[in-house]
């Protein structure tokens, strides 16, 4: 099975190419204090040459230090490019990313899934709406170490499907004695497009869940299994 793992994140510089902060002296205005300066010496008591070869010292320090700068900017643009573009080969595979928010459409099932460091005796899983409140829980019960997938039929505590909307999930895993253990939680789902907004490269779920690209764990081709559900899937709904 063929994978793609992901990279991390990189932001593009908010200040742009060759800006100037007016708050800060540049080498220009560091240039002009010391012609000034040379213009306005007492002839009869002239810079000490010392001096003067220090600040042209210091003067080349800071041409030297923005330079640089502006090259680091470029490199990022650059490798924000690279990751643009990497981030367009995950269209189409299911991607895992760390993170515990997700889509839910009303009416219709989700999958959690989680990783556990080793046996538990207990696993609770409570689902959570965009205000906070509890709206539903699972308890699988004892499970072995390992990766797992935990299905949701959607309903709520009282059995009700849960409306359309962003819910988060949390996961709790004990031993015989109650003791809280290791976990990690990430999500799944099949990539359908790619977003860049706010300096950042984002991952777009099928169902419009946006997945930072630095959160990407990894990704796999969609099974001929899954490839055959959504076609039919797309033909039901035409």
């Amino acid at each position: 099975m063929a994978t793609v793992s992901g990279l991390g994140n990189y932001t593009t510089p908010a200040s742009g190419l060759y800006q100037n902060d007016p708050a800060t002296l540049g080498k220009q205005d560091f240039l002009i204090l010391l012609v000034t300066q040379l213009q306005n010496q007492d002839p009869l008591n002239p810079a000490d040459s010392t001096e003067f070869i220090a600040q042209l010292a210091q003067f080349s320090t800071l041409e030297q230090m923005q330079n640089v700068n502006q090259n680091l900017e470029i490199i990022q643009l650059y490798e924000q490019s690279i990751n643009n573009a990497q981030a367009l080969t995950f269209i189409g595979k299911n991607v895992k990313a760390g993170g515990n928010s997700f889509k839910h459409t009303s009416g219709e099932a989700h999958e959690f899934s989680f990783v556990l460091a080793e046996d538990v005796d207990a696993v609770h899983i409570k689902v959570y709406n965009s205000k906070g409140d509890i709206v539903a829980q699972v308890d699988p019960g004892a499970m072995p170490a390992g990766e797992h997938t935990i299905p949701w039929d959607g309903t709520d505590i009282n059995g009700d499907p849960v409306e359309t909307g962003t819910y988060t999930f949390k996961l709790t895993a004990e031993d015989a004695e109650g003791k809280v253990l290791s976990t990690a939680i990430y999500i799944q789902k099949k990539c359908s497009g790619v977003a860049y907004h706010d300096g950042n490269t984002f991952l777009i779920g099928k169902d419009g869940t946006e997945i930072p690209y630095s959160l990407v764990m990894g990704a796999e081709e969609v099974s001929e299994e899954e490839q055959e559900e959504g076609n039919s899937t797309e033909e039901d709904t035409q």
